[in-house]
């Protein structure tokens, strides 16, 4: 039987569930079948037993528009259709993501690609090179947003690697840039002038730029591994 988990109790670890015949279907537990555990709203497949629903498992029904609750179909059951909201609520990395890529845009991390080329700005050989790397911090929070998303076995080690990334990314490969240049620190002020305003931190052939871009992709870095950790639970 289909159906949708109206809640669960996790202190009592008891849940109930509403069938689509309209009938309320209450589950332990150690019914749930999935390897995750039931959410509100989630659809489910079960087994009816009288009062109670066996053999649980969660139904993987895509996203589609916010119902905002609707009202009941016919019979009492509610109308069907998830929640994207509650959906990327209860998924906060995908919102810590999307932060990183707003501040790799504002930062202007997705034209580091360039450096690689010639031309004004471009190459500068293997210091080209390095700072070009900036340009992967968007794009690894873009595969995490699809691996939380699509719940990716990878998604935990993801998370890792992008919360890592973003947080070092900006301050080390400008540091490693401006080793490899013989401009030092005249290199750090254009590389800074490249990617935004803002300060110099250091001298000589150790700098980088505290700029708005570093700053938003650093704090979406440390939020991600704030919440792989359990140190920021779900929101909503």
């Amino acid at each position: 039987m289909k159906g949708k988990v109206l809640g669960f109790d996790p202190a009592s670890g008891t849940g109930a569930i509403n069938g689509d015949d309209g009938k309320r279907y209450k589950f332990t537990a150690a019914d749930n079948k999935s390897p995750q555990p039931l959410k509100p709203n989630d659809s489910v497949d079960f087994e009816a037993d009288g009062d109670s629903a066996k053999d649980i498992y969660a139904v993987k029904t895509g996203f589609s528009l916010p119902t905002g609750g609707g009202a009941p179909a016919a019979g009492g059951a509610p109308v069907a259709g998830g929640d994207i909201v509650q959906q990327i609520l209860a998924k906060p990395n995908v919102i810590w993501a999307a932060v990183v890529i707003l501040g790799s845009l504002i930062g202007g991390y997705l034209a580091a690609i360039g450096n690689i080329g010639g031309g004004p700005g471009g190459a500068y050989g293997f210091a080209g090179f390095v700072s070009s790397l900036l340009f992967a911090i968007p794009v690894l929070a873009g595969v995490l947003i699809f691996f939380e998303l699509t719940n990716h076995k990878l998604t935990p080690t993801f998370r890792l690697v992008t919360g890592a990334v973003a947080i070092g990314g900006p301050i080390l490969l400008p540091l490693l840039t401006s080793m490899f240049m013989p401009q030092g620190f005249g290199f750090a002020m254009e590389f800074a002038s490249a990617f935004g305003m803002g300060g110099a931190v250091g001298g000589g052939i150790f700098s980088f730029a505290i700029t708005p871009g570093l700053l938003i992709t650093v704090a979406g870095g440390v939020l991600i591994l704030l919440t792989h950790f359990g140190i920021i639970k779900k929101l909503g």
